[in-house]
Formats: C-alpha cells, sequence, structure tokens
C-alpha cells in the first residue's frame, strides 16, 4: 500500500476537523459510504492516539495522516509517534470478547475491531519512531 505526501496535524480532537476536511478533498469517490467509513476510522484512530497513546500528556505532540483516491476506493495512512502498538493483539482479544453475550462484556475496547471490520484492507507496521496504519476503503456500488 502506498500513500501519498502526509500531513502534520496537532494530536488533539480539535485537529480532527481538518484531517477530515483533507481526507474529503481528496477522496473523489462516487460513494460516499466509503468517505464516511473512512472518516469514522480516522476519528477512532485519532481519539485512541490521544487517550491511550500518550497524546494527553504531551500537549505538543504530532499525528501524521494522508488520504489517497483511487480507482478501488480510498487509502488512508494514520500514523502517531507514541509507544509501538500492534493494533492486530488487541482485535483479536476484542474478537474473543464479542463472543460472550452482551451483558457479560467489559465497556469499551471494540474500537478498533470497528476500524477493522470497516476497512477491506488493515495493515499495522512500526516505521521507525512511529506507528502506522494503513487502511484501504473500497469503493462498494450502491444498494
Amino acid at each position: 500500500m502506498g500513500a501519498d505526501s502526509l500531513y502534520r496535524f496537532p494530536a488533539r480532537m480539535e485537529s480532527l476537523v481538518s484531517m477530515v476536511e483533507h481526507l474529503q478533498s481528496v477522496a473523489t469517490v462516487p460513494d460516499t459510504a466509503t468517505v464516511l467509513r473512512a472518516e469514522t476510522a480516522l476519528e477512532e484512530l485519532l481519539s485512541n492516539s490521544i487517550v491511550h497513546g500518550g497524546g494527553l500528556l504531551l500537549p505538543q505532540a504530532w499525528v501524521w495522516m494522508s488520504a489517497t483516491a483511487r480507482v478501488d476506493g480510498v487509502l488512508l495512512r494514520y500514523e502517531d509517534p507514541f509507544a509501538p502498538f500492534d493494533p492486530m493483539a488487541k482485535i483479536d482479544e476484542a474478537l474473543r470478547r464479542t463472543a460472550s453475550p452482551m451483558e457479560q462484556q467489559p465497556v469499551g475496547g471494540l474500537g478498533l475491531l470497528m476500524v477493522f471490520r470497516m476497512a477491506d484492507e488493515f495493515r499495522y507496521l512500526r516505521d521507525g519512531e512511529r506507528n502506522r496504519i494503513d487502511l484501504l476503503f473500497a469503493s462498494r456500488p450502491s444498494r
């Protein structure tokens, strides 16, 4: 998965507006549901960086993202500089938790699973000092 130039944003929820605007300006696919899935994933990833990754403790921290329109959909790359965190372990844990009845499941911990299920491709890589997640949101025919 390749991606265009990365854009840097402060690791704060206020950055989400600018990040989504960038995503929308690039993601010129015919179905709005594809872009909405990418926006939702972007919000979850940013929120996780801030709340769980350490963004709250490092007010001068940055995150990076890029979006690329492709014939088959939208490619989203998201990077943060926080401690190494492979989301696949948490996704496996969340999958096991969903096997239990809803009333027996602890609150939270399903956001990454949601991102994983919305994306058609999900890849994680520790790239130098950054966590990198590449997501492909494939265009789907209108219903």
